[in-house]
């Protein structure tokens, strides 16, 4: 029964922010960036910093702190950067998210401020809230900004199994840049060191994008994650090396019609 409550609490989320999204128009966001690219940058399921930052729902109490480096070189012979910076910490048993994240070159670029948190609900149900700054900036254009807030959830249907629910950019403040909004579902399916992933996600005047994506763990030492996104044709990999203190990691996103991306990302626990 407390199965059939948690699946009904997403669903109610669901139906409820689906019924928002609306024909707007928004800023590029590149999505090859960090770890989760490795699995289809799948974000409303699994445990890695980057994912809190779109689903802070994920986290749970008491979580060490960590930083988290990334940078991207996103589609080789082009000169654009990515790169970000991301702190998980906690603060009286209630966990934070802080990231700050850049894309462009000299004639355009994209900056990004993201603080969330989440709120235990019930016995393996969380929701979550992010703040959102976007700056745009193109060479000859006065510069754009604008404020979104987005929500999340996140239930823990068995061992096993776990889905997770946002909608991007929910509410929004500022008419001269117009943020996507987004709506993301998701499942994980755990077994033994396999997890499966599937992730659907509809932004705005774009058709309904179904993202795959599989992770193969050891139990101390390694990583490896493949992905795939239907809509777009993007298919990426990945491995990881992790020890307690300190991790690595590498990702490559290969898009259809443009240049591969590669990747690379540092992330430390604190003390």
């Amino acid at each position: 029964m407390i199965h059939i409550k948690k699946m009904m609490c997403v669903c109610t989320v669901i139906f409820a922010v689906i019924s928002r999204i609306s024909p707007v128009y928004g800023a590029f966001e590149y999505i090859g960036l960090g770890w989760p690219a490795a699995t289809a940058n799948i974000k409303t399921v699994g445990q890695h910093p980057h994912q809190f930052v779109v689903n802070p729902a994920l986290m749970e109490e008491n979580q060490a702190t960590r930083i988290v480096l990334s940078y991207q070189k996103p589609f080789q012979s082009l000169d654009l950067q990515a790169g970000s910076l991301t702190l998980q910490n906690s603060f009286k048993q209630t966990p934070y998210i802080h990231h700050l994240e850049y894309f462009g070159d000299e004639h355009y670029s994209e900056l990004k401020l993201i603080n969330g948190s989440v709120w235990s609900v019930a016995n393996g149900y969380r929701v979550g809230v992010t703040l959102n700054y976007h700056h745009l900036s193109v060479a000859g254009i006065k510069s754009q900004n604008a404020l979104s807030l987005s929500l999340s959830s996140h239930a823990e249907i068995s061992g096993q199994l776990k889905v997770g629910s946002v909608m991007e950019h929910a509410i929004r403040w500022g008419r001269a840049l117009s943020l996507p909004q987004k709506f993301h579902v998701g499942g994980e399916y755990v077994v033994g060191p396999v997890t499966l992933l599937i992730g659907l996600e509809k932004e705005s005047v774009l058709p309904l994008e179904t993202c795959l994506g599989l992770q193969v763990s050891s139990r101390s030492l390694w990583q490896i994650g493949l992905g795939y996104r239907a809509l777009s044709g993007m298919m990426s990999a990945g491995w990881r090396i992790h020890t307690r203190k300190i991790t690595l990691n590498y990702v490559f996103v290969l898009h259809p019609h443009l240049p591969v991306s590669h990747g690379f990302g540092l992330e430390m626990v604190l003390p």
